[in-house]
Parts: C-alpha cells; structure tokens; sequence
C-alpha cells in the first residue's frame, strides 16, 4: 500500500512552545504571526507602517511572503475570542462556591465579559489560580491541534505546567 502524501509532508520543527502560545493568545490588530519551519520561533509582521524599528522576531512584508510562497513559516490564526468565552463559561459552570459562580455568569453577559471575568477572579484568589491552570490546559490542547492540523510535528516538548498555588 502506498503512503498517502500527507503523510510525508509532516514536518519535525523545535517550536517554541511560550512563542506559540503568546501568537495563539495575543489579541492585536497591528500584528501577523508566523511559525518559522526552520528555527521553531514565532516571527511577527507588524502591519502598522509605524514601527519603532525592526526587531529580530520582525519580518517585513516581503519576507513574510516570500516564506509563505516556499512554505518555511505558517501563519499563525489567533484563538478565536468565542472559544475562550466558551473556556470560561465552561470554568464558571465548574466553580463550587454558588455566589462567586453567580457573579461569574453575570459577568460573562454582555460586552467587556473578559475584563469582567478576571476582575471578579481577582477577588478569589484561589479560584485564579484555578482558572489559570484551567485556561493553561485549554491553550495547550489547541497548540497540540493547531500543528497538527499545520502537519507539525513537535520536536521540543512544551514546558511544565508551574503550579502557583497548592490545589483546595
């Protein structure tokens, strides 16, 4: 039987698991991100014509075609904003203590949900650090998916999760 050409075009690359996670995360307007094939460091495109000079993570726009058309970056496409109000639906459903449950479900009404949601978490500071390590784990199963739908193969493992609080 012969092996189907997807399967030979996946790619082994040491990603830059942080890199990939602020690309995936990062709300901007102003900023393209893209996964280098070669190196495994996100580089950006900076679509404002204002730049404060060139970093070295910086791509201009010529170079970011160019590696598109010879397929050595992939664009990186942010999370989309309904997926993690879906996360933190699902963690308010998940808290235990009926008012701050109450509190986080009015919060997620309406515009400005996001601000409003970390806002009432900086109340409580246990169940925070329950909704970083929540929002952790959904972050890092969509990298996992993210290459794989990209036919990326991870070569670096991603870092330890860091506990920053004992559990309740």
């Amino acid at each position: 039987m012969r092996e189907e050409p997807e399967q030979i075009r996946r790619r082994r690359v040491p990603v830059n698991w942080d890199d990939l996670k602020m690309a995936l995360t990062w709300r901007s307007d102003e900023l393209e991100y893209f996964l280098d094939l070669r190196s495994g460091e996100v580089r950006q495109y900076r679509l404002s014509a204002f730049t404060d000079g060139a970093e070295d993570f910086e791509l201009s726009e010529d170079e970011a075609t160019a590696g598109l058309a010879e397929g050595s970056l992939v664009r990186i496409e942010r999370l989309e904003a309904s997926m993690e109000y879906g996360w933190m639906t699902e963690f308010a459903a998940s808290v235990t203590n009926t008012r701050l449950r109450d509190r986080l479900e009015i919060a997620l009404d309406g515009r400005g949900a996001f601000r409003r949601f970390k806002d009432v978490l900086a109340e409580y500071p246990t169940e925070r650090e329950r909704w970083f390590r929540f929002h952790d784990e959904r972050v890092r199963k969509a990298m996992r998916e993210w290459l794989e739908e990209h036919d990326i193969e991870p070569t670096t493992a991603p870092p330890e999760r860091r506990e920053e609080m004992t559990s309740e």
